[in-house]
Protein backbone atom coordinates (compact mmCIF):
# COMPACT_ATOMS: atom_id res chain seq x y z
CA UNK A 1 0.00 0.00 0.00
CA UNK A 2 1.35 3.43 -0.95
CA UNK A 3 0.07 6.80 0.26
CA UNK A 4 -0.22 9.13 -2.75
CA UNK A 5 -1.53 12.26 -1.05
CA UNK A 6 -2.63 13.62 2.31
CA UNK A 7 -2.30 12.15 5.78
CA UNK A 8 -4.19 9.62 7.89
CA UNK A 9 -3.82 7.30 10.83
CA UNK A 10 -3.42 3.64 9.85
CA UNK A 11 -4.19 1.01 12.44
CA UNK A 12 -2.81 -2.51 11.94
CA UNK A 13 -3.66 -5.68 13.84
CA UNK A 14 -7.20 -5.09 15.08
CA UNK A 15 -10.57 -5.17 13.36
CA UNK A 16 -13.86 -3.34 13.60
CA UNK A 17 -16.19 -4.92 16.13
CA UNK A 18 -19.43 -3.37 14.84
CA UNK A 19 -20.91 -1.63 11.78
CA UNK A 20 -20.58 1.78 13.47
CA UNK A 21 -17.41 3.35 12.05
CA UNK A 22 -17.28 6.16 14.64
CA UNK A 23 -17.73 3.74 17.58
CA UNK A 24 -15.04 1.42 16.14
CA UNK A 25 -12.59 4.27 15.78
CA UNK A 26 -13.29 6.53 18.75
CA UNK A 27 -16.02 5.04 20.89
CA UNK A 28 -17.33 2.05 22.80
CA UNK A 29 -16.56 -0.51 20.06
CA UNK A 30 -12.86 0.42 19.86
CA UNK A 31 -10.78 -2.77 20.04
CA UNK A 32 -7.66 -2.49 22.20
CA UNK A 33 -4.27 -3.45 20.80
CA UNK A 34 -2.79 -3.12 17.37
CA UNK A 35 -0.25 -0.64 16.05
CA UNK A 36 -1.07 2.90 14.93
CA UNK A 37 1.03 4.74 12.36
CA UNK A 38 0.68 8.30 11.11
CA UNK A 39 0.93 7.97 7.31
CA UNK A 40 1.73 10.69 4.80
CA UNK A 41 2.28 10.98 1.05
CA UNK A 42 5.26 8.88 -0.01
CA UNK A 43 4.93 6.26 2.76
CA UNK A 44 4.73 2.63 1.65
CA UNK A 45 3.60 -0.43 3.62
CA UNK A 46 3.76 -4.15 2.98
CA UNK A 47 0.91 -5.73 4.90
CA UNK A 48 1.19 -9.47 5.53
CA UNK A 49 -1.75 -11.66 4.60
CA UNK A 50 -4.34 -11.83 7.36
CA UNK A 51 -3.39 -8.59 9.13
CA UNK A 52 -6.46 -6.41 9.61
CA UNK A 53 -5.98 -2.73 8.86
CA UNK A 54 -8.07 0.40 9.13
CA UNK A 55 -7.71 3.98 7.90
CA UNK A 56 -9.07 6.97 9.83
CA UNK A 57 -8.34 10.59 10.77
CA UNK A 58 -7.80 11.42 7.10
CA UNK A 59 -6.51 14.81 5.92
CA UNK A 60 -8.80 17.52 7.28
CA UNK A 61 -11.64 18.34 4.93
CA UNK A 62 -11.33 15.16 2.87
CA UNK A 63 -13.11 11.87 2.88
CA UNK A 64 -11.82 8.37 2.41
CA UNK A 65 -12.62 6.94 -1.03
CA UNK A 66 -11.49 4.05 -3.18
CA UNK A 67 -8.93 4.99 -5.80
CA UNK A 68 -10.14 2.33 -8.20
CA UNK A 69 -13.56 2.87 -9.74
CA UNK A 70 -16.26 0.21 -9.40
CA UNK A 71 -15.89 -2.32 -6.60
CA UNK A 72 -12.27 -1.46 -5.81
CA UNK A 73 -11.00 -4.94 -6.74
CA UNK A 74 -9.15 -3.95 -9.89
CA UNK A 75 -8.73 -1.23 -12.45
CA UNK A 76 -11.63 -1.81 -14.80
CA UNK A 77 -11.68 -0.96 -18.50
CA UNK A 78 -9.70 -1.65 -21.63
CA UNK A 79 -7.01 0.94 -20.90
CA UNK A 80 -5.96 0.93 -17.19
CA UNK A 81 -3.53 3.83 -17.76
CA UNK A 82 -6.35 6.05 -19.07
CA UNK A 83 -8.63 5.06 -16.17
CA UNK A 84 -5.94 6.01 -13.64
CA UNK A 85 -5.16 9.32 -15.41
CA UNK A 86 -8.79 10.37 -14.98
CA UNK A 87 -8.93 9.80 -11.21
CA UNK A 88 -8.69 12.93 -9.08
CA UNK A 89 -6.07 12.56 -6.38
CA UNK A 90 -6.88 14.86 -3.47
CA UNK A 91 -7.17 14.73 0.29
CA UNK A 92 -6.02 11.33 1.52
CA UNK A 93 -5.41 8.89 -1.34
CA UNK A 94 -3.76 5.50 -1.10
CA UNK A 95 -3.15 2.72 -3.59
CA UNK A 96 -3.07 -0.93 -2.61
CA UNK A 97 -2.10 -3.90 -4.75
CA UNK A 98 -1.60 -7.62 -4.50
CA UNK A 99 1.31 -9.60 -5.98
CA UNK A 100 0.80 -11.02 -9.46
CA UNK A 101 -1.47 -14.02 -9.03
CA UNK A 102 -2.64 -12.86 -5.59
CA UNK A 103 -6.30 -12.86 -4.62
CA UNK A 104 -8.21 -9.82 -3.40
CA UNK A 105 -10.05 -10.70 -0.20
CA UNK A 106 -12.12 -8.41 1.96
CA UNK A 107 -12.82 -10.03 5.27
CA UNK A 108 -14.88 -8.13 7.82
CA UNK A 109 -13.46 -10.06 10.73
CA UNK A 110 -13.87 -13.31 12.55
CA UNK A 111 -14.82 -15.57 9.65
CA UNK A 112 -11.33 -17.07 9.44
CA UNK A 113 -10.51 -17.07 13.15
CA UNK A 114 -8.28 -20.03 13.94
CA UNK A 115 -7.64 -20.82 10.25
CA UNK A 116 -4.00 -19.79 10.26
CA UNK A 117 -3.16 -22.47 7.69
CA UNK A 118 -4.86 -20.30 5.04
CA UNK A 119 -2.57 -17.38 5.83
CA UNK A 120 0.62 -19.47 5.99
CA UNK A 121 -0.09 -21.07 2.60
CA UNK A 122 0.12 -17.74 0.77
CA UNK A 123 2.95 -18.21 -1.74
CA UNK A 124 6.03 -16.03 -1.69
CA UNK A 125 5.64 -13.30 -4.33
CA UNK A 126 8.09 -13.36 -7.24
CA UNK A 127 9.40 -9.84 -6.45
CA UNK A 128 9.37 -7.28 -3.67
CA UNK A 129 7.21 -4.34 -4.83
CA UNK A 130 9.96 -1.88 -3.93
CA UNK A 131 13.27 -3.76 -3.92
CA UNK A 132 12.70 -6.42 -6.60
CA UNK A 133 14.94 -9.48 -6.08
CA UNK A 134 17.11 -7.87 -3.38
CA UNK A 135 17.95 -10.08 -0.39
CA UNK A 136 17.15 -7.08 1.83
CA UNK A 137 13.60 -7.02 0.50
CA UNK A 138 10.53 -9.11 1.06
CA UNK A 139 11.71 -11.99 -1.14
CA UNK A 140 14.99 -12.31 0.74
CA UNK A 141 13.26 -12.25 4.13
CA UNK A 142 10.29 -14.49 3.34
CA UNK A 143 10.47 -17.98 4.82
CA UNK A 144 8.45 -20.64 3.03
CA UNK A 145 5.94 -22.51 5.18
CA UNK A 146 4.19 -25.85 5.03
CA UNK A 147 1.01 -24.21 6.38
CA UNK A 148 1.19 -26.10 9.69
CA UNK A 149 2.71 -23.37 11.84
CA UNK A 150 0.67 -22.41 14.90
CA UNK A 151 -0.18 -18.85 15.90
CA UNK A 152 2.38 -18.90 18.72
CA UNK A 153 5.06 -19.90 16.22
CA UNK A 154 4.16 -17.20 13.73
CA UNK A 155 6.45 -14.29 12.96
CA UNK A 156 3.61 -11.81 12.24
Amino acid sequence: MVVLSGTATLRFGVADTSDDDYANTHGSDYEQGGVEVEAKAGDAFIIPCGVPHKTYNVTKGSTFKLLTPGGGHAIEGDDPRKVLEEIEISGFTMLGAYPVGGEWDFAVGGEDEGRYDRVWRVPKPPKDPFLGDSKEGLCGQWEESDGKRSRSESKL
